[in-house]
């Protein structure tokens, strides 16, 4: 009789060890026995810590290895249960086939199957599906309930960056901010202001200590996580949808929508770094008189040092020294006079309005947030009668889609209620207080604040011409508070409008009109209005 050989296989997971007492050695153990007493050579022993979901197994590979150098090396290929073998009959049944041709019959000691006789096959699909349906079964029970921890608030995975794991007062895995916590906040702060892109902050937060990779970072800034809401994906007949997390926020709602709006290039970019100079305030509102384009600023080197200038970048001859236009622009400011009476006028209605604001944004706020759980009522009432069998799916997906799409208006009008800022008084007081200095504060003004303050009175542009400037349009909130009250004794400097009359509501003797021609050629090539400014927009 000839003697047999074998290969040795033992495979365990972790799982497997702690549920069900399976370990190496016993199976080692076992297999020894049988092949002691089968009196069968064992030829080599291949063993792992592994999932049988597939053949992508380091010992496996081994083993197909060894088999393919030593040709009739072996024929069995002994394991203790078809379970060891694989978890997954379509891989099995091709792996069983790909043994075969190398002259190696597969066979479970404690379930053992002659595959020569047909009907044993039968047997041999039940011990190959039976695990690969506890696997199955094992995968559909684990994320139920980690889609039942994600409805409840509670992050079930690796904490992100800017987290940690631990376990609440029940014993919960949860998450909590780590160390890192500020340096994420510091970078979604930085994105939110669109000023450098991405991976720049990035290297910036890397220096700073923070340890994260570049697609680390991508996902950290588009993970609502973040400001405290958990993504719950798509399953079956499931929609993805966010909900509110349990775990304490690193940055706010309103922070991490913004830094979307930046993603997603819905916000306009800031200027970037090294752009802007502090001698030509004027660059990016001064329009060419000749062609109606945009005029930019240089510097030119000259006797003494360097000197900057105005100039159109079409080819137009137009260019003027950017100082002389400067002091003439500060001097022009001079001579806005605004109606001080008026002013408080308005300060003291505000107070009034805001009272009555806060009272209106807390009621809309209630309004909005009853309708928001009206509307989730509903969808949980579709889906009992779809569960009790008086609803059909699709009506039941018809009528959750109806409402979601109501839900997430709401939440968005929600937002911009929110958004409504409480401390309005005290920024149009300070706008006030501007408008009553505005020569000073333009001057001791930084570049950026001094570009805002011209966009805000002049949102259609400037002429130069002549030392005299002159504007298609200026903004209609600082003509209304020039004009001078009934008892106002304050001297407003006048302009002659269009039609011969004298003009009550004007900024300035400096800041002309443009000329009607002026005006029909210039519309067609009017630039955009610059960023809203800090004084104007509020008001």
């Amino acid at each position: 009789m000839i003697k047999r050989k074998a290969i040795l296989y033992l495979r365990v997971s972790t799982d497997e060890q702690a549920e069900k007492g399976y370990s190496l050695k016993h199976q080692d153990d076992r297999l020894r026995q049988y092949c002691d007493f089968q009196n069968i050579e064992i030829v080599a022993l291949f063993k792992e810590d592994y999932s049988a979901k597939t053949f992508e197994r380091p010992a496996f590979r081994k083993l197909l290895e060894f088999i393919k150098k030593n040709r009739n090396a072996a024929d069995l290929l002994l394991f203790l249960k078809w379970d060891r073998f694989s978890r997954n009959i379509a891989e099995a049944y091709a792996m069983i086939n790909q043994l075969n041709r190398h002259g190696v019959e597969p066979q479970a000691i404690e379930q053992p199957l002659d595959l020569n006789v047909p009907e044993n096959k039968i047997m041999l699909a039940f011990y190959l599906a039976a695990p690969e349906v506890e696997n199955d079964r094992r995968s559909l029970n684990t994320i139920a309930g980690m889609r039942r921890a994600m409805k409840e608030g509670r992050h079930v995975n690796m904490a992100p960056k800017g987290y940690k794991n631990v376990r609440d007062e029940f014993d919960k895995p949860v998450i909590e901010p780590s160390k890192d916590a500020p340096l994420v906040k510091w970078v979604f702060e930085e994105v939110a202001k669109g000023v450098n892109n991405v991976m720049e902050i990035w290297r910036t937060a890397k220096d700073k200590g923070l340890n994260i990779g570049k697609s680390q970072m991508w996902t950290m800034v588009r993970n609502p996580i973040y400001c405290g809401k958990i993504y719950i994906p798509a399953y079956k007949d499931e929609e993805a949808k966010l909900t509110p997390a349990t775990h304490q926020p690193i940055i706010s709602e309103d922070l991490f929508y913004e830094v979307q709006a930046v993603l997603s290039g819905r916000k306009r970019k800031g200027p970037q770094k090294n752009t802007m100079k502090e001698e030509l305030p004027l660059r990016g509102q001064l329009i060419c008189r000749k062609c109606g384009n945009k005029l930019t600023g240089s510097a030119s080197k000259g006797n003494g040092g360097r000197y900057f200038y105005y100039h159109c970048s079409k080819g137009c001859n137009e260019r003027f020294k950017a100082d002389e236009a400067n002091n003439i622009f500060i001097k022009n400011l001079e001579k806005i006079s605004f109606n001080h009476e008026s002013i408080g006028v308005f300060l003291n209605n505000l107070k009034v309005r805001l009272k009555v604001d806060d009272s209106a944004k807390a009621k809309s706020t209630m309004t909005v947030g009853t309708e928001i759980l009206r509307h989730k009522e509903r969808i949980d009432n579709a889906q009992q009668l779809m569960l009790d069998g008086q609803l059909e799916p699709q009506d039941y997906r018809d009528v959750k889609n109806r409402y979601a799409k109501l839900i997430e208006g709401l939440e968005k009008k929600l937002r911009e209620i929110k958004e409504v800022d409480a401390n309005l008084y005290d920024m149009v007081e300070f706008s006030a207080d501007l408008f009553r200095n505005l020569p000073k504060f333009f001057t001791k003004a930084d570049l950026k604040a001094k570009q805002q303050i011209i966009g805000s009175i002049f949102p259609e542009r400037l002429i130069f011409e002549e030392k005299r400037y002159r504007t298609i349009r200026e903004n209609e909130v600082v003509k209304l508070m020039c004009k001078p009250g009934k008892s106002s004794g304050t001297k407003v400097i006048k302009i002659t409008p269009k039609n011969g009359g004298n003009s009550s509501v004007v900024p300035g003797t400096g800041f002309e009109p443009a000329h009607p021609c002026e005006r029909c050629h210039l519309k067609a090539v009017r630039l955009p209005i610059s960023p809203p400014g800090l004084i104007i927009a509020m008001i």
